[in-house]
């Protein structure tokens, strides 16, 4: 069975397209934008990596004396920039980037001072992490009795970037000659800064 309009109905559309009606906008809802959405919730605050969520985050804090942080998501790219710090362990990382994977609290610039590895007592590092001192320009500044410092290195070296130091082993050996930063702080030992390097 059609259905019919009913007269009433279709009066109207016809009186209003004859009299050009004019349309009114209906707001349904309104969306937030960036602007008044409000800002963030400030992250939560901590005392220690156990206060913040686990997998996801670390307590991060100003300095490594500071009784409390913030928590901190775990960084999400590839760490692998030579810019040494030192951590709250006391190990030196090869950037910031690998301190804030390790969910380390905090850094200050730099290798960590003082020898903390190798020597006559072959101190060990922990696991994953690489004995080596770095030194001097040339062999002279090379350590007889290789004592160095614990490193935390990327899974892969990146390549060396231009102006970056290259080093020496100590004594000269085959295959450690002008290696970069990252490489030979894998390899391990006493190396000097080189001094001719192709």
């Amino acid at each position: 069975m059609r259905r019919v309009a009913r007269p009433a109905v279709v009066a109207a559309w016809i009186a209003c397209a004859a009299s050009s009606c004019s349309s009114t906008d209906v707001t349904l809802a309104t969306l937030p934008t960036g602007d008044d959405a409000g800002t963030p919730p400030p992250p939560p605050r901590c005392a220690s990596n156990l206060d913040c969520p686990s997998g996801t985050s670390y307590c991060d804090k100003p300095s490594c004396g500071s009784p409390s942080g913030t928590c901190v998501l775990f960084p999400v790219e590839g760490c692998n920039e030579e810019q040494p710090v030192c951590g709250c362990d006391g190990l030196t990382y090869f950037d910031h980037c690998l301190r804030q994977a390790a969910g380390i609290a905090a850094e200050t610039p730099g290798p960590c001072p003082g020898l903390t590895c190798g020597g006559p007592s072959k101190v060990a590092c922990p696991a994953d992490t690489f004995c080596a001192q770095l030194g001097g320009m040339g062999p002279g500044h090379c350590s007889p009795v290789a004592e160095g410092n614990c490193w935390v290195l990327p899974a892969q070296c990146p390549p060396p970037s231009q102006g970056s130091n290259l080093w020496d082993s100590c004594p000269p050996a085959p295959g450690q000659h002008c290696l970069d930063t990252c490489s030979a702080l894998r390899a391990g030992g006493s190396y000097g800064r080189a001094i001719m390097c192709p």
